[in-house]
């Protein structure tokens, strides 16, 4: 009797513990969304942005991966694949299908893709990011840098926009050319804005439609007819970014340039930044700057992701207009940097400090100048090579960059999302006798192992 009441209480507990198993299996299923980030760079956590972009879509998107399979991509593949489960869990409204790009070549060319891409479709419009597009080296060439997030929640989001925005950059003065700034108009085109470049002399009139007019890197003063037409759109609605170049005659021949600075409270000092502090690091014409309290730069503060600048111009405020404009300053050098008056010297290699002459730091490297009800009206900033592809990826760069344009186009929400680090991994390729020593332990011989302590526990038991 006691034999079989032995039994029954196993055969009970044995029921109970799959029953529990299951109701537990079937409580975790119902909670899909939940999950414990526990790797050190949170690889599979989104972004608040991110999370909320998810949960404002209304209408379905269809996502299709194209990916080219090969032993140099299983890892970049692995984490594409991993970004858009992520995505899935977030929002019922995501369906994900993945292809093998060369055996769907017909399936790619309706979607005019011809290289590893992700498309997004919903309703008639479409989007296309380029996997290639999405990893980027890190400096010390020990890992990557992965873009995905921010750029398949932006492609999102202008999915769903019907808004578009239209930003021209002056040319014709020697500026940055948009061929140099590829990385700012791929950025800019993922937040629904075209660029597009306008000279005046040509063209004879700021197109009404231009929500920005950009001025990066001039290196010849405007004409007086270009300055008349520029102060004529901007006191019609328009905003303005002007971003410093360096020129070795700037004090003598940015008259104008000066003006259209001097309009919004900013003047230019024509001195060179030279911060010692960077001496040996990145070099006495780099700035690292502190950064300001305003909405452009206040969450790159939090973060610690701080601009690299070179070549900055030390600017101040002008006291003509300063009344008439809220001004903030953005970014300053630090407390051992000085303003190179002597730019003839400072081309010699001249960066001793000339007291008496040259500006003592901290000098003021950007400002933000808002109408007196805190709309934004223009950023002038005292360095342009941010903006190129050759500093683009530099420090905070490139957020600098697109909050500034962001806060002149009023979208204080579409703040930019910071690339994921990843380190670096290798495939490791086993020989014939490494791979058959691991099929030998973990398909054999651990399960064998387990096999003979269940016997031997059985026999045991029998014997007592």
């Amino acid at each position: 009797m006691k034999k079989w009441l032995g039994h029954g209480n196993s055969v009970v507990l044995s029921l109970a513990a799959a029953g529990i198993f299951i109701l537990l299996t079937l409580f975790l299923r119902s909670i899909g969304g939940f999950q414990l980030d526990l790797t050190a760079n949170k690889q599979y956590t989104l972004s608040e942005q991110t999370q909320s972009v998810l949960k404002s879509i209304q209408q379905d998107v269809r996502i299709l991966s194209f990916t080219v399979g090969s032993a140099q991509n299983q890892v970049l593949n692995q984490d594409v694949s991993d970004l858009l489960d992520e995505y899935m869990k977030r929002s019922s409204k995501l369906s994900v299908e993945e292809y093998e790009l060369n055996q769907e070549p017909t399936l790619a060319r309706q979607y005019g893709v011809s290289s590893a891409s992700i498309v997004l479709l919903q309703g008639d419009q479409s989007r296309v990011v380029d996997i290639g597009t999405l990893f980027l080296a890190t400096e010390d060439g020990n890992g990557y840098e992965f873009t995905g997030e921010e750029q398949l929640t932006s492609s999102l989001m202008s999915l769903s926009s019907t808004d578009t925005h239209k930003i021209a950059f002056l040319s014709g003065h020697e500026e940055v050319p948009l061929s140099d700034m590829t990385g700012l108009q791929s950025s800019l085109e993922q937040y629904n804005a075209t660029a597009a470049e306008l000279q005046l002399n040509r063209d004879g009139a700021i197109p009404e439609d231009t929500d920005v007019l950009a001025i990066i890197g001039p290196q010849r003063d405007l004409s007086d007819q270009e300055l008349k037409l520029i102060r004529e759109y901007l006191s019609n609605g328009g905003k303005l970014l002007l971003a410093l170049g360096f020129k070795d005659d700037m004090a003598e021949s940015w008259r104008n340039i000066d003006a259209l600075a001097t309009d919004y409270g900013v003047k230019d000092l024509h001195a060179v930044t030279v911060d010692r502090t960077q001496t040996n690091t990145l070099g006495p014409l780099w700035v690292v700057p502190s950064l300001g309290e305003h909405p452009i730069t206040s969450k790159l503060a939090s973060a610690n992701l701080l601009p690299m600048l070179s070549l900055s111009i030390a600017l101040t405020t002008s006291e003509d207009e300063q009344s008439n404009w809220q001004l903030t300053s953005l970014m300053q050098s630090s407390g051992d940097s000085y303003g190179e008056l002597d730019i003839k010297g400072l081309i010699n290699g001249d960066t001793s400090f000339n007291e008496g002459t040259d500006i003592q730091g901290p000098v003021n490297l950007g400002y933000a100048a808002d109408t007196t009800e805190g709309k934004p009206k223009a950023i002038i900033l005292g360095s342009s090579a941010l903006f190129s592809d050759t500093e683009w990826l530099n420090g905070g760069n490139r957020d600098l960059a697109l909050n500034s344009y962001n806060h002149l186009l009023e979208r204080s929400n579409d703040l930019s999302i910071r690339p994921r680090q990843q380190q670096g991994y290798e495939l490791a390729y086993l020989t014939p006798v490494q791979a058959r020593t691991i099929f030998a332990i973990t398909v054999v011989g651990i399960p064998l192992v387990l096999v003979a302590a269940g016997a031997l526990l059985w026999w045991r038991r029998r014997q007592q």
